[in-house]
């Protein structure tokens, strides 16, 4: 129990640091993002007992793309929606125990919830992608491929919050939609308007999204499907 308390404390601090340094020194995030990362990979495998190498690697993935958006994100554009591109997939591998758990049912995919929330991401998607396009023309097939595995990891998200029990789903949830917010803030402050606002609520979005991601695949196992149908 004293352990988990200071991995926990860990992250606490280390996200604190650089929140905080994200609104006065934002070209020192770059080194104080990598122990927030090392702190949830602790918080991780503290609180679980069959462990998977693929939530690490994922972490690794993101940390990598992280640190060189933050470096030069117009050069490194094309690696890092590779990393990214990757790093959805997988998610969406990890989810696929969650998915068989509470059974993809056709009926269930084309909801209007579900269909809605859906449309309304996609189209707010290709809209930020139609501003940034004329910087990154070049790559346009990888901005396209990212677009494509981050559309269906917030699907699945959002299918497997619907169809739950939401005591442990929620944390599902709240990862989605802080991820789907970040990727549209930081496309529009790297490559078509820049405000720091963007910045800091994007890196504060960042480090919520990825402790409540973490969350939920250390309470994966909690997870109860809900019988119940819904409009």
């Amino acid at each position: 129990m004293r352990t988990e308390k200071y991995v926990y404390q860990l992250f606490y601090v280390t996200g604190l640091f650089f929140i905080l340094i994200s609104i006065f020194a934002q070209n020192l995030t770059i080194f104080f993002k990598p122990p927030v990362i090392l702190a949830l990979c602790l918080i991780y495998l503290v609180k679980v007992e069959n462990r998977s190498a693929l939530v690490l690697f994922t972490m690794l993935l993101i940390l990598v793309s992280e640190v060189l958006s933050m470096k030069d994100f117009v050069g490194y554009f094309r690696v890092v929606n590779i990393l990214l591109s990757l790093y959805y997939f997988l998610n969406i591998v990890l989810l696929w125990k969650s998915l068989k758990k509470i059974k993809i049912q056709f009926n269930k995919v084309f909801t209007i919830q579900l269909l809605i929330a859906m449309g309304l991401i996609v189209y707010v998607l290709i809209s930020v992608a139609r501003l940034i396009l004329p910087s990154v023309i070049e790559d346009k097939v990888f901005l396209v491929i990212l677009i494509l595995f981050f559309t269906l990891f917030v699907c699945s998200c959002y299918y497997i919050y619907l169809n739950s029990k939401t005591v442990v789903s929620s944390s599902l949830m709240v990862a989605a939609s802080c991820f789907l917010i970040v990727n549209i803030l930081t496309a529009l402050y790297k490559l078509y308007v820049f405000l720091e606002v963007f910045v800091v609520i994007a890196n504060l979005l960042q480090v919520f999204g990825q402790f409540f991601l973490i969350k939920f695949f250390i309470e994966q196992h909690k997870l109860v499907p809900n019988r119940k149908d819904y409009f």
